[in-house]
C-alpha cells in the first residue's frame, strides 16, 4: 500500500509517495506558486499585507504531480497501490467563498481585489482586531485566552475575518462562509461543491479559531454577537465539530483523479496546518519538541494535562497533533526569512551569497563580532504576541562586518528560540529531546551549532528533508487504514516514518558559557523593548558586549 502526502507551503506546494508499510520514501516533486511574487500578493502601501490565489494552489498542484510522475523512479509504477491521500497548508490562511465552494477572487467583479483571496498567515493587517477580541475574552470569556497564551492573533481566523468585514463589506458579504486553507484542499479534491458539507479540522480550528470541547466548540454566538452582529453568519454557518486527522474527509472524486493520474475513490484524510503536520513527520511526542524551521519557525509538543495554560504561547488544542493529546504550539514569525532580508533585500546579493557568509562567520568565535541583535524583523509570535515589533543589531563599529551582522542575526533567532523553551519549561512542560526539521537544519552546520550551544542542549535533526510532507504522507496512511477497517496508530506510523539522520549536534562548553552571557543581554533588550514591566535602561549592554569580545 502507498500513500501520498501533499504538503503546501508558504510558497511552493510539494508531493511525496511513500511505502506505507516501510516508511520508505519512493520519490518528491515540489513546484513554486506562479502568480504573484512567490505566490505571495503585496502592496506597497501596506507592508502587513500578504494574500494569495486559491487558484495558484491548484495550477501548482496539477505541475507538481506531473514532475512527480515524470521521475525517473516511478517508471513503471503501478498508482492504483496507492490508498490515501494526506494534506497539510499553512494557516491561519482563510479563504473566502461561495455557498458553492468558488473562491470569491475567482468571480469578475471581485478577480482584482485583494481581500476577496486567501488572507494569508503572515497577514497583520487585523491587529486592532486581534487586541479587540483579546480584551473581550479576557472580559467575558477567560477561558478561551488559557488556550492561545493569553492573546489572540492577527494571524487568526476570526481577527482576518472581522478585518475584512470592517474594509470590504462587499467582500465579506459575497462570502457565504471562510475556509482554511487546510480544509479547502481536502474539499476541492473530495469534489465537495456545497460549503455546508465541508469537515473542519481541529488543528486550524483549536489553534487558530478558538475551537475547543469545553465550550461546546467554536465561539458561543452571544460572544461573537458581542464582537460584530456581523460576524454570526460565519459562526452559524462551521459545523458543531471539527475532526481530527485520523477522521476521512472524504474520497478523491472523479474529476481530480482524473486530472491527478490518480485511482477514483482514494481515501481523504482531514487537513491540518503543515507545521504540525511537520512534527508528525519528526516524531513529536509527549517530551520531543519539534522545531519546524524554514522561513518562520513553528514549535511543536504534545501533552496530556487537559488543564494545562501556557501564557505567551500561540495555543494548546486538543486533538491538533496527535489524536489523544494536547497539542502545544509556539514560534518565531521570521527565521529564514530575516537571512533572506539581509543578504538579497539588503546586501543586494543573490542566493548564493549564504554560503560565502556563513563561511565567514564560521570562523567566529561567539561575542567576537560585538554585535547583538533582536529577531523581530517580522514582528515577534512568542512568546509577546506582537506584530507591531521590529528588528535590531545594536553594537556595530565602523569596522563591522556583513558576515559578523549575518552571525549576530543567527544566534538572534536562536535567543529568541531559548526564550520559548524557557517559557514552555517554566510552565511545566517536560522537554527531553529536541529534533530540528527544515532546509536550513539540513544545509546550515553553522546554524545548528549554534542554536545547539545556546540551547545547552543535544539537538537532532530529523533525517528526510521533507518532514512535513512526510507526515502529510502519513495521515494519508490513516485514512486508508480507517477505510480499510484497520487500527492503525500515529505513533504506529512515526516508528516506520520517522528518524535522525547523521547531522546531530551536541553542545561545546566553552561556546555555552560565553552564549549564556549574550542571553541575559539579549533578555534585557528583550523586556525592554517588547514589555511594560522593564525599566528601559540598557546602559550596560554596549558596555558588556565590548567587554566580552575584549575578552577573546
Amino acid at each position: 500500500m502507498y500513500t501520498i502526502g501533499i504538503d503546501y507551503g508558504s510558497n511552493a506546494v510539494r508531493v511525496l509517495l511513500a511505502n506505507a508499510e516501510s516508511g520508505h520514501v519512493v520519490a518528491t516533486a515540489a513546484v513554486d506558486y506562479g502568480q504573484a511574487e512567490a505566490g505571495v500578493y503585496t502592496d506597497a502601501t501596506d507592508d502587513n499585507i500578504a494574500r494569495q490565489d486559491a487558484r495558484d494552489y491548484m495550477d501548482s498542484l496539477v505541475k507538481a504531480f506531473k514532475d512527480l510522475k515524470a521521475n525517473s523512479k516511478l517508471v513503471g509504477f503501478d498508482w492504483n497501490l496507492v490508498r490515501g491521500i494526506g494534506v497539510d497548508a499553512t494557516g491561519s490562511t482563510p479563504i473566502p467563498v461561495t455557498k458553492e465552494m468558488k473562491p470569491i477572487s475567482s468571480l469578475d467583479e471581485f478577480r482584482n481585489n485583494l481581500n476577496a483571496k486567501a488572507w494569508m498567515w503572515k497577514d497583520h493587517t487585523s491587529e486592532e482586531e486581534a487586541l479587540k477580541i483579546t480584551r473581550l475574552a479576557k472580559e467575558l470569556r477567560p477561558d478561551f485566552m488559557k488556550t492561545c497564551g493569553g492573546k489572540y492573533s492577527s494571524e487568526w481566523f476570526w481577527a482576518k475575518v472581522w478585518h475584512c468585514a470592517n474594509v470590504d463589506q462587499a467582500v465579506f458579504d459575497a462570502a457565504y462562509t471562510w475556509v482554511e486553507f487546510s480544509d479547502y484542499i481536502p474539499a476541492v479534491l473530495c469534489g465537495i461543491t456545497n460549503a455546508t458539507d465541508i469537515k473542519r479540522n481541529a488543528c486550524a480550528a483549536g489553534h487558530k479559531a478558538l475551537y475547543n470541547s469545553k465550550w461546546g466548540g467554536y465561539p458561543d454566538k452571544e460572544f461573537i454577537q458581542q464582537l460584530d452582529k456581523r460576524l454570526v453568519k460565519v459562526v452559524e454557518r462551521l459545523p458543531e465539530k471539527a475532526l481530527s486527522v485520523n477522521q476521512l474527509a472524504g474520497y478523491l472524486c472523479d474529476e481530480w483523479a482524473e486530472i491527478l493520474g490518480l485511482p477514483k475513490g482514494i481515501a481523504v484524510a482531514i487537513g491540518a496546518l503543515d507545521a504540525h503536520v511537520g512534527a508528525i513527520g519528526s516524531g513529536v511526542n509527549n517530551q520531543t519538541l519539534v522545531k519546524i524551521i524554514g522561513t518562520s519557525t513553528c514549535d511543536i509538543i504534545v501533552g496530556n494535562d487537559a488543564s494545562a495554560t501556557i501564557n505567551g504561547v500561540s495555543g494548546i488544542a486538543e486533538d491538533s497533533v496527535i489524536p489523544g493529546f494536547l497539542g502545544i504550539e509556539a514560534g518565531q514569525s521570521a527565521v529564514g526569512d530575516i537571512f533572506k532580508w539581509f543578504v538579497e533585500g539588503l546586501l543586494g546579493k543573490d542566493g548564493s551569497s549564504h554560503k560565502e557568509l556563513t563561511e565567514k562567520a564560521e570562523a567566529l568565535k561567539p561575542a567576537q563580532s560585538g554585535l547583538l541583535a533582536l529577531d523581530w524583523n517580522n514582528g515577534n509570535r512568542n512568546i509577546l504576541g506582537d506584530p507591531n515589533l521590529r528588528g535590531m543589531i545594536v553594537g556595530q563599529s565602523l569596522h563591522t562586518k556583513d558576515y559578523e551582522v549575518y552571525r549576530a542575526l543567527i544566534e538572534a533567532t536562536a535567543f529568541g528560540a531559548r526564550r520559548i523553551i524557557d517559557q514552555l519549561e517554566s510552565a511545566g512542560v517536560t522537554i527531553n529531546r529536541i529534533v530540528c526539521c527544515g532546509g536550513i537544519p539540513q544545509k546550515n552546520k553553522l546554524f545548528m551549532q549554534i542554536y545547539t550551544d545556546v540551547l545547552n542542549r543535544p539537538v537532532e535533526v530529523a533525517e528526510s528533508d521533507e518532514t512535513v510532507a512526510l507526515g502529510a504522507a502519513m495521515i494519508g496512511a490513516l485514512a486508508a487504514a480507517q477505510n480499510d477497517g484497520e487500527r492503525v496508530l500515529l505513533t504506529d506510523l512515526q516508528k516506520r516514518f520517522c528518524k535522525t539522520g547523521s547531522l546531530n549536534y551536541q553542545p561545546e562548553a566553552e561556546n555555552v558559557t560565553v552564549y549564556n552571557e549574550l542571553y541575559q543581554l539579549y533578555l534585557l533588550m528583550h523586556d525592554a523593548f517588547g514589555t511594560t514591566d522593564a525599566n528601559g535602561n540598557l546602559y550596560s549592554v554596549m558596555k558588556q558586549l565590548i567587554q566580552l569580545k575584549n575578552r577573546l
